[in-house]
């Protein structure tokens, strides 16, 4: 058995062995490179994991991936344990306002759990790894209990593989991106460039473009590391997210009472920051119309005026609907409604086109381009509204699209 296999077997025993003993409390584990992870445990079941490179970022994914877009400024915490472990303690007010239900925050918790546990076993095959055991530091109240054997062998074959693959000295947390774009361009088809060139831009780690992009972490890493060996990207490391942690609460906010006289769908409000719809149309009086009719309805706006900030904007905001002008200058609003639903993350989100000129040609060629439905100009602001509200909130999903990386070779 090989010293790295060896110094990996040993951490899964450890592992292991407080469940077995039936430990209550938190086992925290330091790299030698100053990296920190905290495992709660209760009665031998996992109960909750943090820590790591990216801990922060991990919070916006795995919540992100349940279409959850919490505002902290709605929560606030009461105790200096809650502040000390605020990512849990946020599950738990959503569960108590009834935001979600404990069946469905479980899988959250199983996710950040496993995600933990695979990065200490990848950093325990290269450096040492020191425990601190504190049998007083409990976490209450317990939402989900994992089984300790079975998360721990399943984060360990998940290693395996990885290492098998011959990714082992890749982490997961490192961000891709575009070493030689010129040489890319040349031996790359057309359709692969243009999607590495969007996806590919230092700020996000392999975790983070594997949720984006709906695709499995191992498939999509294996595709990137041809270009890897021929020395056309590189992967970095990229600094976590600021922690968006919660206020302490007000003393006329801490008694249960006041917030159980909140009714339920105000308190889901006061959590969950409000849908975003973007409009991008060059005319002032255009997007000032729009934004009195979205914001009418309570939610979020974006305007963007000029044609070569849309798709930077749309990444960096993320937008539920997209309504968007047909007659653009620069870049016209079929080829933009074509760029946009080349990216992954706004294949099934709702783009309206905003024309004064409603033909069948141009019906037919935005259904071409990946529109959803039109909207005209001159239908008035209730019309205008009710079109909004429809696709917003009943829009269909359509059929997922095939992600462009399959088109990498393997």
């Amino acid at each position: 058995m090989d010293t790295d296999n060896l110094a990996v077997y040993s951490l899964v025993e450890q592992l292991r062995g407080y469940g077995r003993k039936q430990f209550t409390g938190k086992l925290e584990l330091h790299s030698v490179k100053e990296y920190k992870w905290s495992i709660y445990y209760c009665h031998g079941r996992l109960v909750w994991a943090s820590g790591g490179v990216h801990n922060h970022r991990r919070w916006r994914r795995l919540m992100g991936q349940y279409k959850l877009q919490i505002d902290f400024n709605k929560i606030s915490l009461r105790t200096a344990e809650e502040i000390r472990l605020w990512d849990y303690h946020v599950l738990v007010i959503l569960m108590k306002r009834m935001v979600l239900s404990r069946e469905q925050i479980s899988p959250i918790i199983e996710s950040f759990v496993h995600e933990v546990l695979f990065d200490i076993i990848q950093c325990a095959a290269n450096e040492r790894i020191t425990y601190y055991c504190d049998f007083e530091d409990e976490i209450t109240p317990v939402i989900a209990l994992i089984h300790a054997e079975h998360a721990i062998e399943q984060a360990h074959e998940d290693w395996i593989t990885w290492r098998k693959l011959g990714i082992a000295d890749f982490s997961p947390n490192l961000s891709p991106w575009i070493k030689r774009p010129e040489q890319l361009k040349e031996e790359a088809s057309e359709l692969t460039y243009k999607t590495l060139i969007t996806i590919l831009d230092g700020r996000r780690s392999l975790r983070e473009l594997s949720t984006w992009m709906k695709k499995d972490l191992l498939t999509l890493v294996q595709s990137l590391m041809v270009y890897y060996h021929r020395g056309l990207i590189g992967l970095a490391e990229v600094a976590d997210i600021q922690a968006p942690i919660p206020a302490i609460a007000p003393n006329r906010e801490s008694s249960p009472e006041s917030t159980q006289q909140l009714p339920e769908k105000r308190q889901e409000q006061s959590i969950l920051s409000r849908p975003l719809i973007a409009c991008v149309d060059d005319s002032n009086q255009v997007c000032a119309t729009i934004e009195q009719i979205v914001t009418g309805f309570g939610f979020g706006f974006l305007g963007i005026k000029e044609s070569i900030k849309v798709l930077p904007l749309l990444i960096e905001h993320k937008p539920e609907m997209i309504i968007l002008d047909l007659i653009m200058p620069i870049v016209g609003g079929y080829e933009l409604c074509a760029q946009i639903r080349r990216i992954p993350e706004f294949k099934d989100t709702p783009i309206l086109i905003l024309t004064s000129n409603d033909s069948l040609i141009d019906r037919i060629r935005s259904h071409f381009v990946g529109a959803t439905a039109f909207i005209s100009k001159t239908s008035g602001n209730e019309k205008i509204g009710e079109q909004i509200k429809r696709y917003l909130l009943n829009a269909k999903s359509e059929p997922e699209e095939k992600v462009f990386i399959d088109d990498l070779p393997s």
